[in-house]
């Protein structure tokens, strides 16, 4: 499993936003914000084993989540950002409420793998087994 280095979402973010140059640091604080209040939800809606740590930067690494989560993220913290206050930028406008159904559904989708992930990988577990599930029987 790969980690996401979040420099390239924040970079991504800041041109969605068009802070580039204008009220950076306060962007920098709302990114870091959006981003754990994504994890979070991640972290509970998927009832994920390792959590996804907190980060304290831009700079920092995204631990414990798949690169092939990073879409998921990255409509969780736009979500996260327009609730803390931050506008997209003209054009870039993203309907709150579909933005948030899609975050939702991605998450849905990241559980459902992680449990079929999970089933794939136990072998000897019969709850999970279709011999164990009397199809066989």
């Amino acid at each position: 499993m790969a980690d996401i280095r979040l420099q390239a979402l924040f970079n991504q973010k800041s041109r969605e936003f068009r802070t580039e140059g204008a009220g950076d640091r306060r962007f920098r604080l709302d990114f870091v914000a959006a981003t754990n209040r994504a994890t979070r939800r991640m972290n509970r809606d998927a009832d994920l084993d390792s959590e996804i740590a907190v980060v304290d930067d831009v700079q920092a690494t995204v631990t414990n989540l798949n690169t092939d989560y990073e879409d998921i993220l990255s409509d969780g913290i736009s979500l996260y950002l327009m609730h803390i206050g931050q506008r997209p930028a003209k054009g870039a406008e993203v309907d709150k409420s579909e933005l948030e159904t899609r975050f939702a559904a991605g998450i849905t989708s990241m559980y459902f793998r992680l449990i079929n992930d999970q089933q794939n990988a136990d072998d000897s577990d019969e709850d999970y087994d279709i011999i164990g599930l009397g199809a066989l029987g």
